[in-house]
C-alpha cells in the first residue's frame, strides 16, 4: 500500500494530475493491467507464478488507489 502521508507535495500533485487529466491514458492502462493479471492468476498453476501475479495486481491496485485518494491528501494540507 502506498502511504500518501509519506509523499511530498510534488508527488501528491502528480497523482492528482493523473486523476484530473481527462486525457490521461495511464489510469485505463493500469486498470487493464490489473484485469489481465487477475485473468492470468485464475489459470496459473505453479505457486511462483501465482505469487508473482498477486504482487503485480496488488501493486497496480495500490497505485490506482493512491491516484483516487490524492484529492483527500491535497485537501488536508
Amino acid at each position: 500500500m502506498i502511504d500518501l502521508n509519506l509523499c511530498n507535495r510534488q508527488q501528491i500533485q502528480a497523482l492528482l494530475r493523473l486523476k484530473e487529466d481527462g486525457n490521461s491514458a495511464l489510469v485505463p492502462l493500469l486498470e487493464e493491467l490489473v484485469e489481465a493479471a487477475k485473468a492470468r492468476l485464475v489459470i496459473a498453476t505453479d505457486m511462483v507464478n501465482i505469487h508473482r501475479l498477486q504482487g503485480r495486481a496488488e501493486a497496480f491496485e495500490d497505485f490506482l488507489r493512491a491516484i483516487e485518494e490524492s484529492p483527500k491528501v491535497t485537501n488536508r494540507s
